[in-house]
């Protein structure tokens, strides 16, 4: 029942934001648009975006060092298999699956994996507010926070605030960890009683998996992994635009790390799979000042999500059968 819900939510929300997307567009424009685009983009887009993923994957070795020395390999395809999981579920339950299949493979912790998806997505949001102040402030753009719609303008006044209390929390439980211990303890001795070994496991266990955070040297190394990755997508995402005719004007680099920063920080709040509909919403209320015409904005955000989604989708199902992985265990599954 919930999971039909879930899907249901979902699908409105979709609905819901294709509506003010397709509002008083001119579909042929739209068609003779992508008709126009050059085909041949396509492949330093892609090219450059799985790039991304592979030094997301290196990244994620950097991240689980402190728990157990894993290898690129074994790691990779747990990682895309995460991703693809997101695509096609909502809220971002895919994270959970990944904890999960990766503390299975490794033999460790499902919860301390998960605390390193947790850090993954610290670093990425700070990288994202990084990418999002450097195009506001050094470069020359026509869209400004203030010009922005007022919930996106929310999400980039809040985010670093979140963030940044998000990081504080995870240092303060390393640093402080015998007293964070003895709180957890206290509420766990409060919790029933054939549920108290399960959570003392689990709450020491994502502790553990914090553990990179105390080594500057590989927390740097994260973060300009971060950057890495992230630069890849924003560039892909340039690409994609010179296919348009869209850049170098009026679309630059800055251009497409401002849209990429923005567009994923406005996804993070709970939406449907993929972020679809509202990735493409976002998107084109930041390309509209930029003198670009509705049917052009749309379509370089439809053609644009679907080179983020599709080939990591597909992977990702290549690998989950390859690992003899099914569907319906989905949701049996438990982060211990």
């Amino acid at each position: 029942m919930l999971r039909q819900k879930r899907t249901w939510l979902g699908l409105f929300f979709i609905a819901f934001t294709f509506y003010f997307l397709f509002r008083n567009l001119n579909f042929s424009l739209l068609f003779d648009n992508l008709a126009h685009f050059h085909l041949f983009w396509i492949l330093p887009a892609l090219a450059v975006y799985l790039i991304g993923y592979v030094i997301r994957g290196y990244r994620w070795v950097i991240l689980l060092s402190p728990i157990k020395r894993c290898h690129f390999s074994g790691l990779f395809p747990t990682l895309i298999i995460g991703f693809m999981m997101n695509n096609i579920l909502p809220a971002r339950l895919g994270e959970f699956y990944r904890a999960h299949l990766n503390g299975k493979k490794q033999g460790i912790s499902r919860s301390a994996s998960l605390a390193t998806i947790i850090l993954e997505r610290l670093f990425d949001g700070l990288t994202m507010i990084v990418a999002l102040w450097a195009a506001l402030s050094f470069a020359n753009l026509p869209v400004q926070v203030r010009s922005m719609p007022s919930g996106i303008q929310h999400a980039i006044q809040w985010s670093p605030w979140v963030f940044g209390a998000a990081f504080l929390c995870c240092f303060a439980l390393l640093i402080f960890k015998k007293n964070a211990v003895a709180i957890l303890n206290y509420f766990i001795s409060h919790a029933p009683q054939k549920h108290q070994e399960l959570l003392t496991k689990i709450s020491h266990a994502f502790i553990d998996g914090l553990q990179i955070l105390q080594n500057v040297k590989e927390s740097l190394g994260v973060m300009a992994l971060s950057i890495l990755a992230w630069g890849c997508e924003f560039t892909s995402y340039y690409f994609i635009a010179i296919g348009f005719s869209l850049a170098p004007t009026p679309l630059n680099l800055w251009s497409s790390a401002l849209l990429m920063a923005v567009a994923n920080l406005g996804i993070l709040i709970p939406n449907a799979p993929g972020g679809i509909g509202l990735f493409e919403f976002i998107g084109v209320a930041l390309l509209l000042p930029y003198g670009i015409p509705k049917e052009t904005a749309v379509g370089y955000m439809f053609l644009l999500h679907f080179l983020l989604l599709i080939p990591i989708t597909l992977m990702g199902l290549y690998f989950f059968a390859k690992e003899g992985l099914h569907f319906k265990d989905i949701g049996k599954k438990e982060i211990q």
